[in-house]
């Protein structure tokens, strides 16, 4: 099992691995359309969502089909799914307005590596590095 991002999909979690380069490159027209997309989600934006999905899940679940996977998303899941692909593949799904400023990231030097081999779910934070709370005198 390649590594990837935890999602959840038709009540089973799948881990989303990123594309190969090989993949990408012949998605990245495809990729693009998607970040063009407004508010607006047709025909050929759900298409275009469901190739980049089953691309990415096949590389783990070869026998999973475009229609598998156009029958696992929905409008619940589709972009947390969507997401892990692209973040998990080094590119970043626009989250924010045109013109708006990225929100700060860690500065030059912060280790940000997973050091371990398995899959993370979307959301998990280590704070290992945490200082521990603050003690409370009790009278």
């Amino acid at each position: 099992m390649i590594p990837g991002v935890m999602v959840e999909m038709g009540g089973q979690q799948w881990t989303v691995p990123p594309l190969t380069l090989g993949q990408l490159r012949g998605l990245m027209p495809k990729v693009q359309q998607l970040t063009e997309i407004g508010s607006e989600m047709g025909e050929t934006q759900i298409a275009v969502l469901v190739e980049i999905v089953a691309a990415a899940l096949q590389r783990n679940y070869p026998d999973v089909s475009v229609e598998t996977v156009e029958n696992l998303l929905d409008l619940g899941n589709a972009g947390a799914v969507l997401n892990a692909v692209l973040t998990g593949s080094g590119l970043r799904s626009r989250e924010r307005p045109l013109g708006e400023a990225p929100a700060p990231g860690p500065g030059p030097g912060a280790v940000t590596a997973n050091p371990s081999s398995s899959p993370v779910a979307a959301g998990d934070v280590s704070t290992a590095s945490s200082l521990p709370p603050v003690a409370t005198a009790i009278p």
